[in-house]
Order: C-alpha cells, then structure tokens, then sequence
C-alpha cells in the first residue's frame, strides 16, 4: 500500500506540502492532489505534483498523489505516515463511500460521505474490519459519524461495509 501524500508532508528537495484537499483527510491533514503546486528550494521553482496512477481513486476529479510519486521538477514526495494509502475496499451500497478520518489523541473517528452527491449516511448500520480481524459494528449518527475507537481499533487497513435499513 502506498502512504497519501498530505499537507505537511515535504519532497527530496527539500519542499514542504502546504497545499490539500480538505474534504478528504488522514490524520487531519488534507490530502495533495495531482495539480496541486509546492515551491522547490532546489529549483527555485513552483513545482506541479504528478499522480503515477491515473483513476484508481479521484477526489475532485484528481489523482492523490502517494509516497514516491514525483512533481514536475523531479522531486519525490515523502511520506509522514501509513495510516492510510491507496488500496481496494469494499460497500454493499450502490455509492460510492468516501472517507474522512478525525483523530483526536489515541482515538480515531470515521465519517460516511456519499461520494457522487456529498451527502452524509446519516443513522446507517455499518461494520469496519481491520487487517487483523477485528470487527466493530456500529451506526452512524446525524452526522454520518461513526463511534469513536479506542487505539486498540486503529489499524493501518480496515474495509468498512454499510447496510441498508431492511437488512438489518
């Protein structure tokens, strides 16, 4: 799995991230998308970031950039964590889900965001299971949030399933 590059994270010229899209988050930064500019110390440029894999996931239309992707001067990007990366995932609903992650301290929250017309599952039933096994289930509030978990529950992969109300 490669690691999303964010706001924060910085390049092997020495260039540091400011630029993210806010509606997609790890660890509360925003994620750097394809088109988005840094300036290069190196170059003295304003450099454009460039996604190596092009529609496997598209957040306002763009590519996210990752670990190792370069930007138009030739900088790679580096990492600050592997919480989350560009990996396959499942959902039993016809949407598409998208994910924003709220940490706060040693837990971590999940928000349900209908991908194609940005509304929230709102008191939907759901499941997240994480690489080891472990299962939460839960249903999300008014906010499409789910419950808060405990550090035993973060993980570096989870797949998280909603349900619909009649199969409960």
């Amino acid at each position: 799995m490669q690691a999303f590059i964010t706001r924060g994270c910085s390049t092997d010229h020495g260039g540091k991230i400011i630029e993210g899209e806010d509606s997609w988050l790890v660890e509360g930064r925003a994620v750097h998308l394809e088109g988005m500019t840094h300036y290069c110390p190196k170059c003295k440029i304003l450099s454009k970031a460039i996604g190596t894999e092009r529609g496997f996931i598209l957040i306002q239309g763009k590519n996210p950039i990752v670990h190792g992707d370069r930007s138009s001067c030739g900088s790679k990007y580096i990492k600050i964590s592997d919480l989350a990366g560009r990996d396959a995932g499942k959902d039993h609903t016809s949407s598409q889900l998208k994910l924003s992650q709220q940490k706060n301290g040693y837990s971590a929250q999940y928000q349900l965001i209908n991908e194609l017309d940005g509304t929230v599952y709102k008191n939907v039933k759901y499941k997240i299971t994480y690489d080891d096994g472990h299962i939460v289930e839960g249903i999300t509030d008014n906010d499409g949030m789910t419950e808060k978990l405990n550090s035993r529950d973060q993980s570096n992969q989870v797949s998280i399933e909603t349900f619909e109300n009649d199969s409960w």
